[in-house]
């Protein structure tokens, strides 16, 4: 299966997604600049080289690409990694790995699960950080967030030369400050209420965010599961002021091509920024 891959301008750079979802059948959200798998819902030969995995809830669309990503580092000896997943399941997800390592004769996978809740963060590398925080969804869930901790001149010195700027950094004067920029949302599996209570999750240069449902007649399905259905994202679309908007997470009642279109037709002209979709039909 061949992923979507976006390309995507950020005040970093072009940050590089690949991946694919569709609801129910997996949805696998890969970031290899960072070695970064936000879900690995999918096993994808692009999965093992991600030594970070964040599962944001136990469904299997979003876990069930977990075991082969641990088993293919470990046969590919390509070391240690790490798991992160909402504490009321990783005890689960701990056993799940277990489990596999027994069915494929007992070495151990070299694998950490560190549970994490609503509010931690981790340290992905010295200048990025990623902050999780929990959804609107019907089983615990946990969003991400990649922040950017980027140096920057202090405003009172941009006037200033760079020969003199230099000048202060040898007196040792602090020239910069550290500003925090938000690059990237995954909202994960949600329904609307996130935006109301964590209104802040609006706040990035790039969104991911789940559109499952397309139908009106589906309004309730999307309310009754912790999903999203087409009329929230449009709301959701015409408050976002970033860079980039990124639909998931497609329900199986609709063809691709009908959603393609639905997005075009409704979401498209009312977001201020360019509107993008990871939705596949895996193989």
């Amino acid at each position: 299966m061949t992923l979507r891959i976006l390309e995507l301008d950020t005040s970093w750079g072009s940050l590089k997604l690949s991946g694919g979802s569709r609801a129910g059948e997996g949805t696998l959200i890969l970031l290899p600049q960072l070695r970064l798998a936000l879900d690995p819902g999918r096993a994808h030969r692009a999965l093992p080289p991600m030594n970070q995995v964040c599962v944001s809830h136990g469904h299997h669309d979003h876990a069930g690409g977990l075991a082969y990503w641990a088993s293919q580092r470990l046969l590919n000896s390509m070391g240690p990694a790490k798991v992160y997943a909402p504490g009321a399941i990783a005890d689960n997800i701990r056993q799940l790995l277990l489990t596999a390592e027994r069915l494929e004769g007992g070495r151990p996978y070299d694998a950490t699960v560190e549970p994490v809740e609503n509010g931690d963060s981790i340290v992905l590398r010295a200048d990025m950080h990623l902050h999780f925080f929990s959804t609107d969804h019907w089983v615990p869930t946990l969003g991400s967030r990649i922040v950017w901790h980027r140096r920057h001149l202090r405003d009172e010195f941009t006037h200033l030369t760079s020969e003199e700027i230099a000048k202060l950094r040898r007196s040792g004067k602090e020239v910069t400050e550290e500003i925090e920029v938000v690059l990237l949302t995954y909202c994960a599996d949600t329904g609307p209420a996130l935006f109301t209570d964590k209104p802040w999750v609006l706040d990035s240069e790039i969104l991911l965010v789940e559109c499952s449902f397309y139908r009106d007649s589906d309004r309730q399905r999307a309310a009754e599961f912790g999903h999203m259905h087409i009329a929230e994202v449009t709301k959701v679309a015409r408050q976002f002021e970033g860079r980039h908007l990124v639909l998931l997470h497609p329900s199986r009642r609709n063809r691709l091509r009908e959603v393609e279109q639905q997005i075009d037709e409704r979401i498209r002209p009312v977001c201020s920024a360019t509107v993008d979709h990871m939705m596949v039909d895996w193989e």
